[in-house]
């Protein structure tokens, strides 16, 4: 029977495991992005001599094991090779092939040069280098250098004047690779910074080429210097009831889609325009609905309201947006959602197709209502906002490939052919011993036979590689074009391409996209630039200093929605509020680590400003929140800013960003419990909401805090309802649902609480109503739902004739009354 050794790969840990590189028989030309501080990982075993390049002195310096070839280099005045930086690259001869193994070391405080652990030193001529950080790069951060790869026997160049194609283009540059390299003065080059630019491409086929590599280098389960841990063995397994007819007169007071940023709109579940209201309604086997009522048919209290309706077929209607008479629907079309397992274990599975869907409705009459224009975009909706006329859709695309490699077929030694076979109780082996096993790694036994995967060779079959866009007036073309696709120099990455595609809503036309390969984790968009933030792991982890990074990504409302900047911070965001533009400054605040973690968080906020199409930190505060705190929730107002950390208790803090280069903590308090989202109540006040908690931390239930920051060095606590016991709001993690209307700081928000023996485990659903009257928090009889409808909920609040009335939606459940205070 068949075994696999599976080699997996510790994502974040207090001590990261030992790495290997393995090393073949003959003259390589290799690097090592770990320090070696003596050589004694050479012996007269597997190693006959290693040599590198001084460029300080642009002298050799050799080793050799053997002491009669280390007596030869000194007589020819050969210095001494004794260690080995992370960024030096050298030539090796080895006897055989085997496996250097590097033990890891334990980071117990920050390296005092952590700035500087990726940093490759270039003097003036020829350097032999390698990358000092576990990644994979083009030969791009070296523009303006000539730059050589020795690759199987074969030589690869990197020159942007070369036109000879007598050498092949250097593709890609490992940790493990050593690299020859011309500068034309003393330099010194980031690696990280380097690689996190974006550039793009002279033509298709250049494009394509980078696609296709970085999927094959995505896909590779070894790549240069990987870390080795024991493995584990497997076998192989292979319509609608009439409604009330009511006039259609306009309402007041209405609360609207709550937004973070004036100007800039957000999708949403729940739209209206002052007279008809649209919302989601429940889904009916494959087709979903749109629901129509008016607020004139929503003050009759009745049970059916509903006017008109838009049935979406084969979709998963997102969210939409309601621009004077267009309905745009954002959907994304039904598909099998499995993925496909190929026989081959070398062949990674790839999930299938995705495509958004943007369906424009003209709806200046309800009854009557037409759709005016489909477009479908291929890949997965991320998020979107509209700006005026236009509308800016968010998209990510997946290419699907399938690639294999050819297997080597060898006899390993005694050792690694037990150990293969599961003859050795690999659960006994120490530590220490596992060094003894790094010849083993990466090895497959089948039919009595031994092999490797040649990865250098790889079998690349491409089944969708770029996406594309249609619509109703729009023959199908590309949307990523070469011009306006932008990459980074990283390459061993996931091959997903986020577009950020624009439309004219009023003439129903698609406009034009900006894409870029990577991944984004949040979107935030001020009123004249879209910001995407990534933490993809690994791009984003400095190894060198076990910490996550976050880059961001600016791109400008304009005409030609264009790449502006990058930049990069430390730890990860909550979500768009963690971040805001104002006076051409970028704010953003991260954590790193995590609460429940061994090495602890670590709470900062950063303040960027663009410069030379780079994101440049100006100003940095850190040591926010007590011993493993994280940040639950961020606003922003003008040169204020305020942020709750948590893990037992709720310190809000304020925070004075009047100097961007010095933000400066001003005032500090603590409460029980958090604040998940907070809301500005005018100048003054704040609201929080979030959970009670006790003083182990566990969430007892939705809790409302009104905060006092008149006096910004003591923010004050003025009121707090702690709500049903158990229970959970989605405004904790979504700021659309709440309803909150700024004339008399009236609010409401969904609530459920979760079900238990007692209710036969039947969860509830409440729209809370409160207001903020004075310096209390003030509360009004709350709205059950009769159904139980799972997702998302809204509130509306409105006048009509005079009268305010609170709606709940709940799928097709629309249930309003009055406004009607709450006994004490």
């Amino acid at each position: 029977m068949k075994k696999i050794i599976l080699i997996t790969t510790m994502l974040f840990s207090a001590s990261m495991a030992d790495s290997v590189l393995l090393v073949k028989k003959g003259w390589q030309l290799i690097g090592s992005s770990t320090s070696l501080d003596n050589m004694s990982k050479f012996t007269t075993d597997n190693v006959e001599q290693v040599w590198h390049f001084d460029a300080s002195s642009q002298q050799w310096q050799g080793y050799s094991p053997d002491a009669t070839v280390q007596e030869k280099m000194s007589k020819e005045h050969i210095e001494k090779l004794k260690k080995l930086k992370n960024w030096h690259g050298f030539w090796i001869k080895s006897k055989k092939d085997w496996s250097l193994t590097f033990k890891d070391k334990e980071l117990n405080a920050e390296p005092s040069q952590a700035k500087n652990s990726d940093v490759i030193e270039l003097k003036k001529g020829w350097n032999l280098i390698s990358l000092p950080v576990d990644t994979v790069v083009t030969a791009d951060i070296f523009k303006g250098m000539t730059a050589w790869k020795y690759n199987q026997s074969s030589w690869e160049l990197f020159d942007e004047t070369q036109e000879s194609n007598e050498f092949p283009k250097l593709g890609h540059i490992k940790n493990s690779d050593g690299i020859w390299v011309k500068a034309g003065e003393d330099r010194n080059i980031s690696v990280m910074e380097e690689a996190s630019k974006l550039h793009n491409f002279a033509n298709i086929e250049e494009m394509k080429s980078y696609i296709k590599e970085r999927a094959n280098l995505y896909s590779l389960p070894v790549c240069g210097i990987e870390p080795f841990l024991l493995p584990n063995f497997r076998e192989n397994v292979g319509d609608f009831e009439d409604a009330p007819v009511a006039s259609n007169t306009l309402a007041t007071n209405t609360s609207e889609t709550n937004l973070q940023e004036q100007g800039v709109d957000e999708s949403d579940i729940l739209k209206h325009n002052g007279t008809n209201v649209f919302y989601l309604g429940k889904r009916n086997g494959s087709v979903e609905y749109i629901n129509v009522t008016s607020f004139a048919a929503l003050s009759q209290m009745k049970s059916s309201t509903i006017l008109s309706r838009i049935a979406l077929a084969n979709r998963y209607v997102d969210s939409f947006y309601l621009v004077k008479d267009r309905l745009v629907v954002l959907s994304t079309a039904r598909f099998n959602n499995e993925y496909s397992i190929p026989e081959q274990e070398s062949i990674a599975p790839q999930p299938h197709k995705a495509q958004n869907i943007v369906d424009i409705y003209d709806v200046k009459d309800i009854k009557n209502i037409k759709r005016v224009a489909e477009f479908k975009v291929d890949g997965s909706l991320k998020n979107s906002r509209v700006i005026g006329d236009k509308l800016y859709l968010i998209s990510s695309f997946n290419p699907q490939f399938e690639i294999s490699y050819p297997k080597e077929y060898f006899t390993p030694s005694p050792l690694c052919q037990a150990f293969v076979d599961g003859e050795i109780d690999y659960g006994q082996i120490t530590d220490d011993e596992i060094k003894n096993y790094a010849d083993c790694y990466s090895i497959y036994a089948e039919d009595g036979r031994y092999y490797r995967f040649d990865y250098d060779k790889p079998n690349v079959k491409i089944n969708d590689l770029l996406p594309e866009i249609e619509g109703t007036t729009l023959a199908t073309q590309a949307l990523v074009t070469p011009e306006r696709l932008y990459a980074s120099a990283k390459q061993k990455e996931s091959t997903t391409m986020t577009s950020i595609s624009s439309f004219s809503i009023e003439s129903v036309k698609y406009l034009k996209s900006t894409s870029f390969i990577g991944s984004t984790s949040v979107e935030y968009a001020s009123s004249s630039a879209l910001y995407l933030v990534s933490n993809e792991y690994p791009y984003y982890y400095d190894f060198s200093n076990y910490k996550s990074r976050s880059t961001l990504y600016k791109f400008n409302f304009d005409d030609d929605l264009s790449y502006k900047a990058v930049g990069s911070v430390y730890g990860t965001a909550l979500n768009q509020f963690s971040l805001s533009e104002y006076n051409d400054i970028l704010r953003i605040a991260t954590t790193e680590g995590f609460s429940w973690g061994s090495a602890g968080t670590k709470n900062s906020l950063y303040t960027l400003k663009e410069n030379n199409k780079l994101l440049k930190i100006e100003g940095i505060l850190s040591g926010l929140g007590k011993e493993g705190e994280s940040i639950k929730s961020v606003r922003f107002m003008g040169n204020k800013a305020y942020l709750v950390t948590f893990k037992t208790t709720d310190p809000l803090y304020t925070i004075d960003l009047s100097n961007p280069k010095k933000p400066k903590k001003m005032g500090e308090l603590k409460v029980n419990g958090y604040s998940a989202y907070l809301h500005p109540i005018g100048e003054d006040k704040l609201l929080g909401i979030g959970q009670n908690t006790d003083k182990e931390g566990r969430r007892e239930g939705v809790k409302i805090e009104l905060f006092d920051i008149s006096d910004f060095e003591h923010p004050a606590s003025l009121d707090s309802i702690t709500l049903r016991a158990e229970s959970y709001s989605e405004l904790e993690h979504n700021h659309k649902a709440l309803a909150y209307r700024a004339n008399d700081n009236l609010f409401a928000f969904p609530y459920e609480t979760y079900g238990n023996s007692l209710n036969n485990y039947q969860s509830n659903h409440y729209l809370g109503i409160y207001q903020v009257a004075n310096d209390a928090l003030k509360s009004y009889e709350e709205l059950q739902s009769s159904a139980n409808n799972w997702g998302e909920h809204r509130g509306l609040i409105f006048d009509f004739n005079g009268t305010t009335y609170i709606s709940f939606f709940d799928k097709n459940s629309v249930l309003t009354k009055k406004l009607t205070p709450k006994e004490k």
